[in-house]
């Protein structure tokens, strides 16, 4: 049976839901981060714009490719009210800039958001720390994310039919759980420092963790290294497994919330990958998508109606699937939620009155 085309790309059937998506992307104010050129994030603003929401705010590290994609976007909808913000998300100061950025173009158009999307995010090959002693990947894949959303929440209406958010994450999540024993320290204060030293996962090589933080064993000839150096496959998989419990979290507490797979695609994401890594990926087994395609399942998880009661949070392909268990697990999302607090040096835990 033919269904109702959210359209331009990506095309989505929506046949079995009452209410298009594409109906309540109108007058929306929508989020996005990891926004570029030829990126997911590109190919999610560019559809969403087309079914004119009141507001669409782009986020990204360098303020020229955002100005690319608004300019692309005003190009077919110049109607279509966008906003940009700078923000590196590895960094701690950048995601308080950001998040006040943020605030500060809500409360001018006496609005909440209605569907955030963190969707950015990097792929190294090389073991990098932050200023905060944090691993790269995981403080930009996850930390990042954690702190601009949370202090974004007063902007955000709860329960089912409220705010939605939402986590680009990957299959790579089965390679590694969040390595919670792999915790150290860094003497870095800073104002918004709760305690000192600041704990941190900074993906020790050779580190020896327990079993239940270990990566996946029988994995394909190489993603592991196995020589006892970072290992960035192990870093990139735990990191999007931390989007997965961080959208557990969220829902308990009453922000529905998605982590999303895209799919593979041939983005900017391996830009900083090295000569191995890009071969392994191009050699695998994978079946490609378009950018379109996988903007698809952004959009359903952001808009679709249908999704209003369901109790998962991982999709792929535009459908419902089962992550694994260390992404699902209750007690490590919460444990999760707890050590992002100590790492940004704030506490969320008691939320904040909002501002809706």
């Amino acid at each position: 049976m033919a269904g109702e085309l959210c359209g331009p790309p990506p095309f989505v059937s929506f046949s079995h839901v009452k209410v298009s998506p594409c109906m309540l992307i109108l007058n929306s104010v929508v989020l996005i981060t990891g926004v570029s050129p030829k990126s997911i994030g590109e190919g999610l603003a560019l559809a969403l714009a087309a079914h004119s929401p009141s507001l669409l705010i782009l986020a990204s590290r360098t303020l020229s490719k955002i100005h690319a994609v608004a300019a692309g976007i005003h190009a077919s909808n110049p109607h279509v009210n966008v906003q940009e913000v700078v923000v590196d998300l590895s960094s701690l100061k950048s995601d308080r800039e950001a998040a006040e950025r943020c605030k500060e173009i809500l409360e001018g158009e006496g609005r909440g958001i209605d569907v955030l999307f963190n969707n950015a995010g990097i792929n190294i090959s090389e073991r990098r720390l932050t200023e905060e002693g944090v691993e790269m990947q995981f403080a930009t894949n996850h930390l990042g994310p954690f702190l601009l959303t949370a202090l974004l929440l007063p902007f955000m209406k709860t329960g089912n039919r409220g705010a939605r958010v939402v986590n680009t994450t990957s299959e790579a999540h089965r390679i590694s759980p969040v390595r919670f024993s792999d915790v150290g320290s860094f003497p870095f204060r800073t104002e918004q420092t709760l305690t000192a030293p600041v704990p941190q996962i900074n993906q020790t090589p050779g580190a020896k963790v327990e079993l239940e933080d270990q990566p996946r064993r029988g994995m394909p000839e190489g993603i592991l290294r196995g020589d006892g150096r970072y290992e960035p496959s192990v870093a990139y998989g735990q990191s999007k497994t931390a989007n997965v419990l961080f959208a557990v979290g969220l829902n308990r507490r009453g922000v529905k919330s998605f982590a999303v797979m895209p799919g593979t695609i041939a983005t900017d994401l391996a830009r900083e990958m090295d000569e191995e890594a890009v071969k392994n990926l191009t050699q695998g087994n994978f079946d490609w998508k378009s950018i379109d395609e996988g903007a698809a399942t952004l959009v359903v998880s952001g808009f679709d109606p249908g999704l209003n009661e369901e109790a998962g949070v991982y999709l792929d392909d535009c459908q419902m699937r089962r992550p694994s268990k260390w992404a699902s697990d209750i007690d490590k999302a919460e444990r999760l939620w707890v050590l992002s607090e100590e790492l940004v040096g704030e506490n969320f835990t008691k939320g904040k009155a909002s501002r809706l």
